[in-house]
């Protein structure tokens, strides 16, 4: 009787040590998948927002563009072409060229990005060329590129670029 209660105590203990072998390998799945789901989560937030800067560089360019017409001046001639970082403090006398190595900061209190520094804002992870092209045979058009780059963690450089065209519609 005595064999059979040994051999009942050994059973139990590979029991235990193969269930937590199995637990810890469920829990060890679980954690990755947790760790993935953050990071895809902070690649598609970064997306997002990349978007959004996309898309706002379109609208500065275009505010830009609109400015010539009440103040008196030739359509499309406040905004030259070339490669340019655009932020709501662009004038007509302000046209920083862009070098990719200034990041847009966020500032909390307007809650707008910009290149400006202003006290309280947060440098980013982004990047934004406004990129202006004039066709001299359509002097009546300008094509403007908006190109937000970034990295999320590991991955690699990421970029979204959005293009619009605008014509001169006062003529």
């Amino acid at each position: 009787m005595v064999k059979r209660k040994t051999a009942a105590q050994g059973q139990t203990l590979i029991e235990v040590m193969i269930a937590l072998s199995v637990a810890t390998i469920a829990f060890s799945g679980i954690m990755a998948l947790l760790s993935k789901s953050f990071f895809y989560d902070r690649v598609i937030a970064d997306q997002v927002t990349a978007t959004y800067l996309a898309s706002e560089g379109i609208e500065i360019a275009k505010n830009v563009i609109d400015h010539d017409l009440p103040s008196g001046n030739a359509w499309g001639s406040c905004l030259p072409a070339g490669d340019f970082m655009l932020d709501y403090a662009a004038d007509c006398s302000n046209f920083p060229n862009y070098n990719g190595n200034v990041a847009l900061k966020f500032d909390p209190t307007t809650e707008r990005y910009g290149y400006a520094a202003a006290s309280g804002a947060a440098a980013t992870v982004f990047t934004r060329e406004i990129r202006v092209t004039k066709n001299v045979s359509t002097p009546d058009q300008i094509t403007v590129q908006s190109i937000v780059r970034w990295s999320t963690g590991p991955a690699a450089s990421q970029s979204v670029d959005l293009e619009d065209v605008f014509y001169n519609w006062a003529k």
